[in-house]
């Protein structure tokens, strides 16, 4: 481990407990370093682009050009160092319109925050977590909540559509050709490999779906460097018909999928929700969650 990496693991140990040690970085990644003065900093850049009928293109621009910063005990200062030093590599490179900077970085890390919001990024999805404890409050009693089963494939696939359709409007999904297939693909792959999937029903019909998983923090997924090593409760997808919100079928939901989560041996439940949402940040932090990590945009990426 270099300087910058344990200053920087001694100052999130400081910012928030929950923070892992920083992780192995992606293969191929271009090293990125700042030294003025006595300030020094770096990063490692990535940079993806996905094929517009993958299902990452679903949740975000095409083209992702992603910052893995280690400003090290620099802190605010040494993230804006940074950026400026990215947005001076960025000029000349080719403007490609559906595109987009990320930045993950710790969400109790105020300062940053306003470097970020400084430098033309927005605060774009929020990974948050709840440690173990007792279910929230049920649902209405109408509601009934059944493990789903190959027989509701259709009815699943029309709710995680109705979820993307809203998030489109007010987080990173993106409207794509063919969206319905692969919302309905990832349907049929929850049933078959997690298991872990709840429908609710009010008199029969339809209102609401949960889509869950087990995870443990693996080199080279989404939570490796983001979570604590260990079993944790993945909330993939919570979905409720429009005309259903607000009348109790998300607790419904919740409360069963947490009686299965939060298993003996599991470090906590985590999930990822859009901060522009309106019902989501209420809904959740009434769940017990809050964020640990936030994920920035600055689109396009050239801007």
């Amino acid at each position: 481990m270099n300087p910058l990496e344990a200053q920087q693991n001694a100052r999130f140990a400081a910012l928030d407990p929950l923070l892992p040690p920083i992780a192995a970085p992606p293969a191929a990644s271009e090293p990125l370093v700042v030294a003025t003065g006595s300030l020094r900093a770096g990063g490692l850049l990535t940079h993806v682009v996905h094929a517009p009928g993958s299902w990452p293109a679903l949740w975000g621009p095409l083209e992702i050009r992603d910052l893995t910063a280690v400003p090290g005990d620099s802190g605010a200062a040494g993230l804006a160092a940074l950026l400026g030093a990215w947005r001076d590599r960025l000029r000349g490179t080719r403007q490609e319109p559906d595109s987009g900077c990320t930045v993950a970085w710790p969400s109790r890390d105020a300062e940053a925050s306003a470097v970020l919001l400084a430098h033309g990024f927005a605060p774009m999805t929020h990974l948050a977590v709840r440690k173990p404890g007792p279910p929230a409050e049920a649902g209405p009693a109408r509601v009934t909540v059944r493990r789903a089963d190959d027989g509701d494939v259709e009815a699943l696939t029309e709710l995680r559509l109705a979820e993307w359709r809203y998030t489109s409007l007010v987080g990173t999904a993106r409207d794509r050709p063919g969206a319905r297939a692969l919302l309905r693909a990832e349907v049929v792959r929850s049933l078959r490999f997690s298991g872990l999937v709840w429908l609710a029903e009010d008199d029969g019909v339809p209102v609401g779906m949960a889509a869950c998983a087990l995870a443990s923090p693996a080199p080279g997924d989404s939570i490796h460097g983001r979570l604590q090593p260990g079993r944790w409760g993945y909330v993939d997808t919570l979905s409720v018909a429009p005309e259903a919100r607000g009348g109790g079928v998300g607790r419904a939901l919740m409360a069963t999928a947490h009686r299965e989560l939060l298993r003996p041996d599991a470090r906590g439940t985590f999930l990822f929700y859009h901060p522009a949402n309106p019902l989501s940040p209420v809904f959740w932090h009434r769940q017990g969650y809050r964020p640990l990590w936030t994920m920035w945009i600055r689109r396009p990426a050239w801007s």
